[in-house]
């Protein structure tokens, strides 16, 4: 909890969570909340707040959050009824499907659920995590009534950085929110077009990574324990790369080597 309230104090405004005990404590989360209305004035109006349902295979079977023998559509209403009560809230802002679930048929029946905690003003937004074929996504945005505001994604070179996925995100007004985006990049945090930058505006390579994902329309999910590392990750936002730049950084990730002057892959 503290780790929490000390982010929101430094100016982060944005939380990222799950219910699934076996990685996340949500409850943790909710004792922040609390005691940030109640201690140091900053109410849960002014915070935006993500929670993911998962599937039995990400829980841990000795700790799952709701009836592992209900049918899918309790488990998950189950699930967002458990988060609430973690968080201490009456509202989630995004809810994110934390993987597609083992069918398409089941996913789309956990995200129905969804549906209906949106029309019932439980849920403001919605979204999928670590689905990285496109044709599956693709599917689930045609498929969905409430249409997926956000795809989290892990953010390396396995699933080729999601090229095609974070085109689709871009055109349809899809937030493409990056994980693992230090961790599972030391060669690009190394690259000289990251170097030149970073030397050029006085930063790190790791704020220049995370410059270039915002400015290409993306959000990278940052996670430390930190207050240095918080506070280099928040003046990321007065930070500006120059097309050359971002050009220049972009071509790092696409298949074919270069990025248009935006930072994202040209078409071929």
């Amino acid at each position: 909890a503290e780790l929490v309230v000390q982010a929101v104090l430094a100016g982060f405004r944005g939380i990222d969570t799950a219910c699934q005990p076996k990685h996340y404590r949500e409850d943790l989360v909710g004792e922040a909340l609390s005691r940030l209305a109640e201690q140091h004035g900053v109410p849960r109006t002014q915070l935006w707040i993500q929670t993911k349902f998962t599937g039995l295979r990400g829980q841990d079977p000795a700790n799952v959050p709701y009836d592992p023998e209900a049918p899918l559509h309790q488990q998950v209403e189950q699930s967002i009824a458990r988060s609430l009560q973690n968080l201490r809230t009456t509202r989630i802002d995004s809810l994110v499907l934390h993987s597609p679930l083992p069918t398409f048929e089941q996913t789309m029946i956990a995200w129905r659920v969804f549906e209906k905690a949106v029309d019932d003003g439980v849920v403001g937004q919605l979204g999928i995590s670590n689905c990285y074929d496109f044709a599956t996504f693709q599917n689930l945005f045609a498929q969905a009534r409430v249409k997926p505001r956000v795809l989290q994604n892990r953010f390396y070179k396995d699933s080729a950085y999601d090229e095609d996925l974070r085109a689709f995100c871009l055109q349809h007004g899809i937030a493409y929110q990056s994980f693992w985006t230090l961790t599972a990049n030391p060669h690009i945090l190394r690259s000289a077009p990251v170097a030149a930058a970073a030397a050029r505006l006085g930063a790190t390579p790791q704020q220049v990574l995370f410059r270039w994902l915002i400015q290409a329309g993306h959000q990278p999910l940052t996670g430390t324990k930190s207050a240095e590392h918080m506070a280099q990750d928040l003046a990321v936002a007065a930070m500006e790369l120059s097309g050359s730049e971002m050009a220049a950084i972009g071509g790092l990730f696409c298949r074919s080597g270069s990025a248009s002057v935006a930072g994202n892959c040209s078409a071929q």
